[in-house]
């Protein structure tokens, strides 16, 4: 399975639009589809109508086209989808939606007709008043009307007028969609593949694609590789990656490392209390760095369990010693806004698994 079909096909807000899409054209409706300014994957995207609205209505034909702000919707129908009869007949004392709305046994009265990429608030009333003349202007004796989709890119996608179909990015999709895909890569740490690739691709699908689908490059060495993927990598669209700024990728990992490796340090710090409660209860009290003095096994912390470790007559095993030493270096490094190394992350996952 390909991402862009993970992401057109499993995640939440994707699917919803699509349905919704459906159902609008089931009924004939036409309408307004409030996207993004980037769309993931959009040729994708169009693939999968082409084919569900094929199968959708068997008399209606599916065309799209690419708004052109330099013509009037009825002139760029007329020149796109219109026979050089139907355009020679055309006289400018009307106007294109009611010329158009007036024909019989022409095709373009039986399409789908999806308009991408509409970019201006301008040309998106110049659309919507030529699909509201031209069926104002269709009586119901000339037989079935051509249905619009009016695919509208702005900044603000979270909220459109009344009637439109209104398709945003959450968060959530993506973190969805990272999981998703991650995890089509078994052999690796997936979920870890899967947060690293959300922060450092800042929550924009195509990036965190390409970043997990570098795999184990992208895990040994996420601030390099990422560095590199984000300022060579393209979209879909063949457009680059905005150069990420100074310092952003490694902050990025640093707050993956963050998210993924505290819960786990803290999950084996109190996993490893619990079953060696007795034994460490024998060398309390025991004085911190601080001066304070520990009376309680659980708020030991690495850094005390370390020194334990180091302490004659103590009898932890070298494997145990062993996790407590990396587990407070990675405690130490992450503290101090520092990476952890590959090898002592998947040392970490390791243990957790082994639990």
């Amino acid at each position: 399975m390909s991402l862009s079909s993970i992401w057109w096909q499993q995640v939440g807000s994707s699917l919803r639009m699509r349905q919704e899409v459906v159902r609008r054209l089931q009924n004939e409706e036409s309408f307004v589809l409030r996207v993004p300014l980037r769309m993931p994957w959009q040729e994708d995207f169009y693939e999968l109508m082409r084919d569900r609205l094929s199968s959708l209505n068997a008399n209606r034909m599916v065309r799209f086209l690419t708004c052109d702000s330099a013509l009037s919707p009825g002139q760029q129908i007329l020149n796109e989808l219109c026979s050089e009869d139907v355009r020679t007949s055309y006289w400018p004392g009307q106007s294109y939606a009611e010329y158009l709305a007036g024909l019989r046994d022409v095709p373009f009265n039986q399409m789908f007709i999806w308009v991408k990429n509409i970019m201006t608030s301008a040309s998106l009333e110049q659309w919507r008043s030529f699909a509201a003349q031209y069926r104002a202007s269709r009586s119901a004796e000339a037989g079935a009307h051509a249905v619009f989709i009016l695919e509208y890119h702005t900044a603000n996608s979270n909220s459109g007028g009344s009637g439109e179909v209104i398709y945003s990015i959450s968060d959530r999709d993506c973190q969805v969609f990272c999981l998703e895909a991650s995890a089509l890569f078994e052999e690796l740490p997936w979920e870890y593949l899967s947060t690293l690739a959300l922060c450092v691709g800042g929550g924009d699908p195509e990036k965190c694609a390409v970043l997990i689908q570098a795999g184990k490059e992208f895990l040994s060495d996420p601030e390099v590789t990422g560095q590199e993927i984000l300022s060579q990598g393209y979209y879909s669209n063949e457009e680059p990656f905005p150069i990420p700024q100074e310092g952003t990728v490694r902050s990025s990992v640093w707050r993956a490392q963050i998210m993924v490796l505290f819960p786990l340090l803290e999950a084996h710090r109190f996993r490893y209390i619990y079953t060696n409660y007795d034994r460490l209860q024998r060398y309390l009290p025991l004085p911190d760095e601080n001066g304070a003095v520990i009376h309680q096994p659980y708020d030991l912390e690495f850094g005390n369990l370390y020194y334990l470790t180091r302490q004659v007559g103590t009898s932890f095993s070298r494997e145990e010693a062993e996790n407590i030493r990396i587990c407070r270096s990675i405690r130490n490094l992450l503290a101090h806004n520092n990476l952890v190394p590959y090898e002592d992350v998947m040392h970490l996952l390791r243990m957790e698994t082994s639990n």
